[in-house]
């Protein structure tokens, strides 16, 4: 996986997620971990922050509230606000909190402060 900085979409997996978003190609079952999830590769985890964002409202350029519709139902919301607290856990849940631990204390803190977004 491509990581540009730590922003939600500057990563090479949010770069195709709002490219199939424009599309009208959202699909949320494939993109999401299955309850009981005890490890969230690098991919799906980048993934998960970007679709967090989408749902709390943070739309990149040529995203319309109405591409982003299936992601504002309760249960979709609370989905990802579960998902969104395992990916910014630790790297033994998350591949991809590992990875930015790996960069130093500063950059992990800068990622999570970025990468949080409230779900309700």
């Amino acid at each position: 996986m491509e990581i540009w900085n730590t922003g939600p979409f500057d990563n090479h997996e949010a770069a195709e997620l709002l490219n199939d978003v424009r599309a009208g190609d959202l699909y949320l079952e494939e993109l999401l971990p299955d309850s009981g999830t005890r490890y969230i590769e690098a991919d799906q985890g980048a993934l998960i922050v970007a679709l967090a964002h989408l749902a709390a409202g943070d739309l990149p350029e040529g995203i319309t509230p109405e591409q982003v519709m299936p992601l504002q139902t309760p249960e979709m919301r609370e989905r990802l606000r579960q998902s969104l607290g395992a990916v910014l856990s630790d790297g033994t849940v998350s591949e991809l909190a590992g990875h930015w631990a790996e960069q130093g204390t500063d950059q992990l803190y800068e990622w999570k402060a970025k990468a949080h977004v409230s779900l309700g």
